[in-house]
């Protein structure tokens, strides 16, 4: 594969060599003010052809694991700190802190809440107590009273009709109060107990709640589950309006950005399968189409140079003129790495030389050297001291060069301006015109 880039290098330098230095015959000669010294020829010869353009991109890999936000019920969070993009990182180091002011502000109003509660269960039981001590004093009292009533009965024999009636009252109001303090106890019991429970399960309900947020805060610090290299993404743009105007949010994902729920915050690229996010200019854009083989140098990494072949194109502007906001029109390439090196990691620069075209051992001239008269392509061909216009054929034309597929045969010299009327021949074009022209 490097025996093959080298070649394809020397032979497309020498090819621009050729060229600037016919560009600067070319100058030098209509500088000078001889007649025939104006005509610049060519002469032609059988060669390789190449037609190729440079476009500049970005290393990426074809497959990520995702790095996921946390669940978060209340939206959005913001990136408080961030791996470095391409960092290696161990297993339980931390990849990403976020915040969520909404989550955090909940948390806090559930403690203060869990507080409050706990206040109230505490007051709640203490009141119970008393209130249960009350009622307890008071059935001791009512027992004290029956008690006492029952040793005075021992003396209803000896009283009288009348005082023994009142006795019996006395002993049975005793015991009537008796059994209502112990229904009264009873009954504060179960209400106490039940308010009891009923504030310990708001309690518990409450610290589920605030453990739910608390959880969400923790999982804002996120954790490497695995060594690997990691890459940071982009969250897509949303435009938001307010009352201090309008303004978007997303781009690539820092310290500062604010994350949804959707939106990878870092990702595991798989190093065994690279490509390349190249931005075409629109005029080189309708040049390119898939499998096209393409030459790949990251200078990055010691000018590695490697191949790859066009995978897709995107109608959609590339992610640079997106956010940048440049008036000129570029358009995504997506190239895919055929062998991929140790060293090449996301998001490294690479140049990429794509070829267009490719023709072994065919003749192609100089586009300038093409004319048109009559609807026709003609070139002009140098006989010994006239030029014959020679009707052509064409094939493949580059920005520079225009393949020959009919007309000529490869080792004539053509001339690289229109020679003036009085050096033209004009006969019927063809080879025999030729021919007698260099007898001549």
């Amino acid at each position: 594969m490097e025996k093959e880039s080298s070649l394809h290098s020397e032979s497309h330098t020498m090819r621009m060599i050729r060229f600037i230095s016919l560009l600067f015959i070319i100058c030098l000669s209509a500088c000078t003010g001889g007649k025939d010294n104006s005509i610049i020829t060519f002469k032609l010869s059988k060669s390789d052809y190449v037609e190729k353009i440079n476009v500049t991109g970005t290393v990426q890999a074809v497959v990520n694991t995702p790095v996921m936000p946390p669940r978060n019920q209340l939206g959005q969070m913001t990136v408080v700190q961030i791996v470095e993009d391409g960092a290696f990182v161990k297993k339980g180091d931390t990849l990403c802190v976020l915040s969520s002011p909404e989550v955090e502000s909940r948390y806090r109003e559930m403690l203060i809440s869990i507080e409050t509660l706990e206040a109230g269960l505490k007051k709640a039981e203490a009141d119970n107590k008393l209130n249960i001590a009350l009622l307890e004093a008071q059935l001791a009292t009512s027992e004290a009273r029956l008690k006492i009533s029952s040793l005075d009965s021992l003396q209803m024999k000896f009283a009288t009709e009348v005082k023994q009636e009142l006795l019996e009252l006395e002993m049975k109001k005793s015991l009537i109060e008796k059994q209502k303090t112990e229904r009264k106890l009873a009954a504060t019991k179960r209400i106490g107990e039940a308010d009891i429970r009923q504030k310990k399960t708001g309690i518990m309900q409450e610290k589920m709640r605030a453990q739910t947020f608390a959880d969400q805060i923790s999982a804002m610090t996120i954790i490497a589950q695995r060594d690997g290299i990691v890459t940071r993404t982009e969250s897509p743009r949303i435009m938001v309006s307010g009352s201090t105007g309008t303004g978007s949010f997303g781009g690539p994902v820092r310290e500062g950005s604010v994350i949804f729920l959707s939106t990878p915050v870092l990702q595991f690229p798989d190093l065994s399968r690279m490509q390349v996010s190249a931005d075409a200019a629109e005029a080189d854009f309708r040049k390119i189409e898939k499998g096209q083989k393409v030459f790949i140098t990251v200078d990055a990494v010691e000018k590695l140079v490697t191949t790859g072949k066009i995978n897709r194109k995107s109608l959609a502007s590339s992610a640079a003129q997106r956010y940048s906001g440049s008036k000129v029109k570029s358009y995504e390439v997506i190239i895919d790495i055929d062998s991929c090196h140790s060293k090449m990691k996301p998001g490294l620069s690479a140049n990429c030389e794509i070829v267009l075209k490719e023709e072994k051992d065919t003749l192609f001239v100089p586009t300038l050297a093409i004319f048109e008269r009559d609807s026709s392509r003609i070139v002009y061909v140098k006989g010994k001291k006239e030029f014959v216009p020679v009707k052509v054929e064409t094939g493949t034309s580059g920005s520079s060069f225009t393949i020959i597929t009919g007309g000529l045969e490869g080792d004539e010299t053509i001339a690289l301006t229109e020679p003036p009327n009085s050096l033209i021949v004009h006969e019927t074009t063809g080879k025999d015109t030729i021919r007698k022209l260099n007898q001549k």
